[in-house]
């Protein structure tokens, strides 16, 4: 990275002018910010997409992060960070929880709505079974793709969801991330809610760059080990074909990603 002259705390990435506050790791491929994405996102440039799966205040246990504010402190923080993603990006993709849809469909303006079908019987909620989970796209997709999305496993779905979580209790499938960062983006991408590197990973895979911001120095460091780990050697762009699901310490796992 080069600092910009004149400016105490820019410096030139990959061509693009990002704040040097906060950096946990640099790469190619990807930067990681370890802050509240709030504080770093009005610094920085214009992107492709931003790709997230934020928190749901479903009462997880994120370290850090306090997935248990009122209704009305999570509210604030998610149409806070909705404004500065938007103004950050034309496409965005947000994973949404179905029981808040109204709420994130509100925060982002022209949505489509994404059904990832769950393709093992998932858990049980309030006696019925949750047979899926839904993705909020705003923007042009690079090419024609269904809305309904059936070849991915999810969390849930036991001896089928084969993929390494990280110990994060909101992990979310790499298909997902990868097949998003495909279709909405050229070149650069932010994720707010980085988690455990996996839109990191995805874009590093695609050839794509990403920068992450995440809150907790734990999933920071597994983010920054997974992208250390290199990237996967892949026939095709598509995302949906068996390939290397890599752990720490262990290669032998695989997975339908």
């Amino acid at each position: 990275m080069t600092p910009v002259r004149g400016k105490k705390y820019s410096v030139i990435w990959n061509g693009l002018e990002i704040p040097d506050k906060n950096l946990y790791h640099v790469e190619d491929a990807a930067v990681i910010y370890c802050a509240d994405c709030r504080e770093i996102l009005p610094d920085l440039p214009k992107v492709d997409l931003v790709l997230t799966d934020p928190p749901y205040n479903a009462k997880k246990d994120y370290g850090v992060y306090n997935d248990n504010q009122t209704e009305k402190e999570y509210s604030e923080f998610m149409i806070d960070v909705a404004c500065l993603a938007l103004e950050k990006a034309g496409n965005q993709f947000w994973i949404a929880p179905r029981y808040k849809l109204e709420f994130f469909q509100g925060l982002l303006p022209n949505n489509h709505l994404i059904v990832i079908r769950r393709g093992a019987a998932g858990p049980f909620r309030g006696g019925w079974s949750d047979q899926f989970e839904i993705a909020l796209s705003v923007g042009k997709p690079s090419e024609c793709i269904p809305d309904l999305w059936s070849d991915i496993r999810l969390k849930g779905e036991g001896y089928f969801f084969r993929e390494e979580t990280y110990g994060h209790p909101g992990y979310t499938p790499y298909p997902i991330m990868a097949r998003a960062a495909r279709i909405l983006s050229d070149h650069t991408l932010i994720d707010p809610f980085l988690g455990s590197g996996t839109t990191a990973v995805a874009a590093k895979q695609l050839g794509r760059k990403c920068i992450g911001i995440e809150i907790s120095e734990k999933y920071c460091e597994i983010a920054r080990k997974r992208l250390a780990q290199g990237v996967m050697n892949l026939d095709t762009p598509q995302e949906n074909k068996v390939v290397k699901q890599f752990s720490f310490g262990d290669t032998s796992k695989e997975s339908h990603a």
